[in-house]
């Protein structure tokens, strides 16, 4: 690899340090607004090995937000997009596009042969299954959101995100107030079921679109990536959870600690025990995505 482009942040992390930035193996669950930056993102600072993970294909509303996608890229796959533009920036990188669902085995075996991953995904039932496989693997889990929330009765406008390092035994999710499990179990049941729990009033949840700016995602893509290349170099240690406050123009940092009754941080490392496996779609559902994946 040509050092040269990478001299300017030699100067800030020393040649240690960008030789510890290029060693890390990076998954990226989710290849929209967010995921994008993050890949962007983390192929400029020079990681060398990052897998991409989502099932879906670009459409026209998707042009708002996805970096280094363009209108001829329509009806292509996010994974593979992000790939492209990938290796458009670092030709050295080697970059593994995995178009699954995060809960196939596929998607779920290359996470557990990572260093860190990347959790950009829309709803908590992915992030229920991300936030277990990283505790129970030990792999460092950085989970990224944002939101927007439209004006409207007795609600102002507003809008913003967060971003949680999640160190297995340290620091996770739950601990953040920023994993329902209950919403997410509803979410990864299977759709008969929910259907019937909708059907009788059960559950909450919208299934339409959520607002969605490319600035605001570059905001806490580029702070999440921020906070992995402190935490790799070892500058400082990472900040638990980010807040940026978009109203007030603000990003603060919580000095959280871990909940003393966190069952999630408590096992963290249990392996094949904590059988992740449990939350592989079934076989008929992967078909059904294939199908997706193979329409134009």
């Amino acid at each position: 690899m040509n050092r040269n482009r990478f001299a300017r942040q030699i100067l800030m992390f020393g040649e240690e340090g960008q030789n510890k930035i290029e060693a890390q193996r990076v998954a990226v669950g989710g290849a929209g607004g967010l995921g994008s930056q993050i890949c962007q993102a983390l192929a400029y600072t020079g990681v060398r090995d990052i897998g991409v993970i989502d099932d879906d294909r670009l459409d026209e509303t998707n042009m708002n937000r996805v970096a280094g996608a363009f209108p001829s890229d329509i009806g292509r796959l996010k994974v593979e997009v992000a790939k492209e533009h990938i290796l458009k920036i670092n030709p050295d990188a080697n970059v593994t596009a995995i178009p699954r669902n995060l809960r196939t085995r596929e998607a779920m075996e290359f996470m557990l042969g990572r260093t860190h991953i990347f959790g950009a995904v829309d709803h908590d039932g992915p992030r229920l299954v991300l936030t277990e496989l990283s505790s129970a693997y030990r792999i460092t889990l950085i989970d990224v959101a944002t939101e927007i929330f439209p004006e409207a009765k007795g609600q102002p406008f507003d809008f913003g995100g967060r971003v949680v390092v999640a160190r297995p035994g340290d620091y996770c999710l739950f601990c953040a107030d920023q994993l329902d499990r209950e919403l997410a179990k509803e979410e990864l049941e299977m759709p008969e079921v929910r259907v019937a729990r909708r059907k009788h009033g059960y559950g909450l949840g919208s299934e339409l679109p959520a607002p969605s700016v490319f600035a605001l995602n570059g905001i806490l893509a580029n702070a999440a990536v921020t906070e992995f290349i402190v935490m790799t170099t070892g500058i400082r240690e990472p900040a638990r959870r980010l807040t940026y406050k978009g109203m007030r123009g603000l990003m603060t940092s919580s000095d959280d600690k871990r909940k003393p009754d966190c069952y999630t941080c408590a096992s963290c490392g249990q392996r094949e025990r904590a059988n992740i496996w449990r939350y592989l779609l079934p076989e008929g559902d992967e078909r059904l995505a294939a199908e997706k994946r193979a329409a134009v």
